[in-house]
C-alpha cells in the first residue's frame, strides 16, 4: 500500500495546480455588498486589483444583477442566495450561463457533519452545472477549540473530511498577524495544506487579513506582502482578502479601517491593497500553474517546517542574515526551474548573499523581466525574491 501510495503521490506532483480560467483568482471575502452593486462600486473594486467579489445576496435576481454589472468592469461573483441552497438545481439552470459568475458559495468554516451536506447539495448543483467554483472555507487549526467547533478528534481529520468534498480547490482561512507578532502555528498549517492538497491532487487558495479587528493590527505593506508571497510560496493557486468592505462590529470584533468602509468610502487600507495586488498580479503568473518542488527555512526555523540543507541547482552560494530569515521554495513550470526567497520579517529587511556555478541563472523581477545576477540583494519586509535557474 505504501508503494502504491507513493506513485499517486507522485502522479499529483506532476500535475499543475492550477484552479480554473486562465488567472490566478484575486478574491475579497466580503467584497461589494448585495445592496451596492452599482457601476460606481464594482469599478473602484476592479481599480483595487480585485478579480472576484465574494458576497452573499438576499434573492436570485439580485445575485443575476450583480454578476452583469461586475462583468461589465471585468469582475466575476462567487456568491449564494436562499435559493442557491433551497433549490439548488433550479438556481444554477439560471446562473450556469450567467455572465460574470465565478461560482457557488456553499459555506464558511462548517463542520464536519455539516461538510456532509454541502457535499449533498453540491452534487445537485453538479447535475445542472459542473463549470462553475464550488466554495467551501475551511478552518484553521489554531487550538482546541477548532476542534470543539469542528466536532473532529484532530485537525488532519477534519482536513481529510473538507478536501475530500467535489470542491476543485481547498480553500482555508488563517491569519497570522497580530498585535504580538506572527502566531508560531501558521507554516505549520501551510506545511499540512500543501501536504494535504498534493495527495488530493487540487490546488489550495490561502488569505490575506485587510481589516483591523481585534487582535489584529493595522496592515502594511510588509505584512500584506508576507501573506501573499508565503502562500504563494507553499503553492497556493487563488489568494483571498478577508476584507474588502468593512463589516459592522459586534460584541467581539471592533471591524475597522478595511479597503473600503461601512460607508463605502476609500480608507488608507484601499491604497496598500491596491499596491499589493499590482504586484501580486504580476508574481502570481510565474505561480500560477506552477509546481512547488521544494520548500525549506533558513534562519529561524518554525515549527513545523524543515531546513534547508541542499543547495538548489546551479547555485553555489546561499546566505541569509536577517531577523526572522527566510522561506526557500523551488517550483518548476514551462521546463523551467525558480527559486524563490521570501523574507518572513514583516517589519525589516533581510541580506540575501548568492553564488553561482554558471551562466544559466538570472534574477526575474516582479514584472517578470530577467536581469543578470547580482552577489548581494536586499529583500524588504515581508518581500520575494526570484530567480530563474535552469
Amino acid at each position: 500500500m505504501k508503494y502504491i501510495y507513493s506513485i499517486v503521490l507522485l502522479l499529483c506532483l506532476s500535475l499543475p495546480m492550477r484552479a480554473t480560467g486562465g488567472e490566478m483568482p484575486i478574491i475579497a471575502y466580503m467584497g461589494v455588498p448585495n445592496d451596492q452593486s452599482t457601476d460606481e462600486n464594482f469599478k473602484t473594486f476592479s481599480e483595487c486589483g480585485f478579480t472576484v467579489s465574494l458576497y452573499g445576496y438576499a434573492t436570485l435576481r439580485e445575485l443575476t444583477e450583480a454578476c452583469r454589472v461586475a462583468y461589465r468592469h471585468g469582475v466575476s461573483i462567487l456568491g449564494h442566495c436562499p435559493e442557491t441552497h433551497a433549490t439548488p438545481e433550479r438556481a444554477a439552470a439560471i446562473l450556469k450561463d450567467q455572465q460574470g459568475f465565478f461560482g457557488y458559495v456553499l459555506q464558511d468554516e462548517p463542520s464536519e457533519a455539516e461538510i456532509d451536506a454541502l457535499e449533498k447539495e453540491i452534487c445537485q448543483i453538479k447535475k445542472v452545472d459542473n463549470s462553475h467554483v464550488f466554495y467551501i472555507n475551511l478552518l484553521p487549526n489554531y487550538d482546541d477549540w477548532i476542534l470543539q467547533h469542528t466536532k473532529t478528534r484532530t485537525y488532519a481529520e477534519y482536513l481529510e473530511k473538507g478536501a475530500a468534498t467535489s470542491c476543485r480547490q481547498l480553500s482555508f482561512d488563517y491569519y497570522p498577524v497580530t498585535k504580538d507578532g506572527l502566531r508560531d502555528g501558521w507554516f505549520a498549517n501551510l506545511e499540512t495544506i500543501r501536504t494535504k492538497s498534493l495527495s488530493k491532487g487540487i490546488p489550495f487558495w490561502g488569505f490575506i487579513l485587510s481589516v483591523p479587528h481585534a487582535i489584529y493590527p493595522q496592515p502594511t505593506i510588509g505584512s500584506l506582502r508576507l501573506q501573499a508571497y508565503t502562500n504563494l510560496a507553499y503553492g497556493a493557486q487563488g489568494i483571498q482578502y478577508f476584507t474588502y468592505w468593512t463589516p459592522s462590529p459586534d460584541r467581539e470584533n471592533d471591524y475597522h479601517n478595511g479597503p473600503i468602509d461601512r460607508k463605502g468610502r476609500k480608507t488608507k487600507t484601499y491604497a496598500l491593497v491596491q499596491r499589493m495586488n499590482s504586484e501580486l498580479k504580476s508574481v502570481a503568473r510565474l505561480f500560477y500553474g506552477a509546481r512547488v518542488t521544494s520548500i525549506g527555512h533558513l534562519g529561524v526555523i518554525d515549527k513545523g517546517t524543515r531546513r534547508q540543507t541542499m543547495m538548489p541547482p546551479n547555485l553555489n552560494k546561499l546566505k541569509i542574515s536577517g531577523k526572522r530569515g527566510c522561506i526557500v521554495s523551488q517550483f518548476t513550470k514551462d521546463g523551467h526551474t525558480y527559486l524563490a526567497l521570501v523574507n518572513k520579517n514583516y517589519r525589516g529587511k533581510m541580506k540575501a548573499t548568492i553564488g553561482w556555478r554558471n551562466d544559466t541563472p538570472r534574477r526575474i523581477t516582479k514584472s517578470l523581466v530577467e536581469e543578470p545576477m547580482k552577489s548581494s540583494f536586499t529583500i524588504d519586509a515581508g518581500d520575494i525574491l526570484l530567480f530563474k535557474l535552469k
